[in-house]
């Protein structure tokens, strides 16, 4: 009997191991997609924010995006982390089969950034206007939260900005000059 109840205990074991669970704690998923409109610049990004926690309270995201940067453009794409989230880690595919530099940057703890955002994530990103060379990729972006300041229910933003564009009266510089805004709501309900 205890023989049988050790087989039974180990092929149970190994069924569990073989089990793959999906999106195992993932309270919400968010898709975005973003393409810059000006100056004939094809700059864009999409992908997906995953985003776990219980108890309406978001413990952790990834922020996952392809991007295509135009050779032209020079405000490639930033991606704006709000107050209260930290970055963890950051895989990039830097450009896939290109020659160009497009290496991601993260600002620390930017005070500039406002409000609202604590850190940014650029790709591509020259602030005095020389093109990157385009190119096109992936990157993932691995946030956590302040547990000891982030409030149950508390609603937040990822913003993703594309492009660049000067005007051509006073040849002032802009980066990111398309984006989206992405709402981010653990509620009761997730």
């Amino acid at each position: 009997m205890v023989t049988v109840l050790i087989v039974q205990h180990i092929f149970f074991q190994e069924k569990l191991n073989d089990y793959t669970v999906v999106n195992d704690g993932i309270v919400l998923t968010k898709e975005f997609s973003v393409k810059s409109h000006t100056a004939n610049q094809n700059t864009s990004a999409t992908g997906t924010i995953f985003v776990w926690g219980e108890k309406q309270m978001a413990d952790r995201m990834r922020i996952v995006a392809s991007y295509e940067i135009d050779p032209k453009d020079y405000g490639g794409i930033t991606v704006y982390i709000p107050k209260k989230w930290y970055i963890s880690n950051i895989l990039s595919s830097h450009p896939e089969n290109q020659k160009t530099s497009l290496q991601p940057y993260a600002s620390e703890g930017d005070m500039s950034l406002g409000k609202e955002w604590r850190n940014q994530v650029v790709i591509g990103v020259d602030y005095l206007g020389k093109p990157s060379g385009g190119g096109t990729g992936t990157i993932i972006i691995d946030l956590i939260s302040d547990q000891k300041t982030i409030l149950p229910s508390e609603n937040f933003n990822i913003t993703v900005a594309v492009g660049s564009d000067t005007d051509p009266n006073n040849g002032v510089r802009s980066v990111g000059v398309d984006f989206i805004k992405i709402p981010i709501s653990v509620d009761a309900e997730s």
